[in-house]
């Protein structure tokens, strides 16, 4: 009797610990549920995230973190970490934040900025933010797709090796061009983070099975046929022609799933900060990943590649479920002393009851040897 109730009572621990995490009950319970049960209110989303974040770091590897930075001069760590600690209250020496920020702002060279800047206009290449800059600015003014398109285009039409990768997403930036004129602006996300792509590629950011589903995602929304024949009555003589044969062709490119993926995109990258999502990047290879690290994004915003570095985890959602199994090991362990010593008290209910079985036989058995030996003694 008693294994069955352990079994039962283990049974149903078990569900209960099951049942929180497939329906995600510390964030969605029903508040009058919660009150009457005494659950406590779920954590904000970004209270999950810097909760499970300091679960994997405390105040030395924090430390050891922006130091290591530091020594190796990589101002984008030293950075992060230096937020990460700061968010989660972390005490730090003086020395190593002046450390840290020192390395960030050796990089604000205003002479080479510009340089930058203006290479990555007329080429769309670079090694630095300011190089990112002037290429998101030559693509949102036409002038980087339209480049691209011409260059990449003609060594197609003469059949010479081209980039697949930048013809196709160059032509489907011109498409959303001609849907942000027509649209009142509603393109310029997506120009924004198709030109952040275009530069990861070129500074090899990019891995090489994420750009090959780029790749595939804007050949299925271009007509490849219709293109070169566009591209056949591109002119540099006369540019107005030009564009009007480019622009005639842009109207047939159907980019809705690229459009929609670019968009995320941009959005990490104004959550996280370019660099940062440069280095992003360089672990994604699969388009279901940018959905997680959207969401991942908007709630822990730059110190996002810090969270996966330290958690080992890249959606949100996967941070949601650890922090419920968390909550129902530590924050509710209440549930787990009550079913021990609800099996306690089984126990001792269960040896208080055998013990008085005991004694009410041996008191029984005592009474009646006691009655057999006055019967004895009176008939002596």
């Amino acid at each position: 009797m008693l294994g069955r109730l352990a079994f039962f009572l283990l049974l149903a621990t078990l569900g209960l610990g099951a049942a929180a995490l497939a329906f995600d009950w510390r964030v969605t319970l029903p508040p009058a549920l919660a009150d009457a049960i005494g659950w406590r209110a779920g954590m904000s989303e970004e209270g999950i995230v810097e909760a499970d974040t300091r679960w994997y770091l405390n105040d030395a590897k924090a430390m050891q973190l922006i130091a290591d930075a530091v020594a190796r001069e990589d101002s984008g760590d030293a950075a992060l970490f230096l937020d990460i600690a700061r968010k989660l209250n972390i005490p730090l020496a003086g020395g190593l934040e002046a450390a840290a920020l020192a390395l960030e702002a050796r990089e604000d060279s205003l002479e080479t900025q510009f340089a930058d800047y203006l290479a990555g206009f007329v080429s769309g290449e670079g090694e630095t933010l300011a190089g990112l800059g002037g290429a998101i600015t030559s693509d949102l003014t036409v002038y980087g797709d339209i480049r691209d398109i011409v260059v990449e285009g003609g060594k197609m039409i003469a059949g010479e090796d081209y980039s697949a990768f930048i013809l196709g997403l160059s032509t489907v930036g011109l498409a959303a061009t001609a849907g942000t004129i027509a649209t009142g602006g509603g393109g310029i996300v997506v120009k924004a983070g198709l030109s952040f792509v275009k530069f990861a590629k070129r500074s090899g950011h990019l891995t090489a099975a994420f750009a090959a589903r780029l790749t595939r995602l804007a050949g299925e929304a271009i007509d490849m046929p219709a293109l070169k024949q566009a591209l056949r009555r591109v002119n540099p003589a006369d540019p107005v022609g030009s564009w009007a044969a480019l622009a005639t062709y842009a109207r047939t490119v159907k980019g809705a799933r690229l459009f929609d993926l670019l968009g995320k995109m941009e959005d990490i990258r104004a959550a996280v900060g370019t660099a940062e999502a440069l280095r992003i990047l360089k672990r994604v290879e699969t388009l279901e990943e940018i959905d997680d690290l959207h969401g991942l994004a908007k709630v822990a915003g730059k110190r996002t590649r810090g969270v996966m570095e330290l958690t080992g985890k890249t959606s949100l959602r996967a941070i949601k479920y650890t922090a419920n199994v968390l909550q129902i090991l530590f924050e509710y362990v209440w549930a787990l002393v009550l079913w021990i010593a609800g099996l306690l008290a089984a126990v001792a209910l269960r040896v208080a009851v055998s013990a008085w079985r005991l004694g009410r036989t041996a008191w029984r058995f005592a009474r009646r040897r006691g009655g057999a030996r006055l019967a004895a003694t009176a008939r002596l």
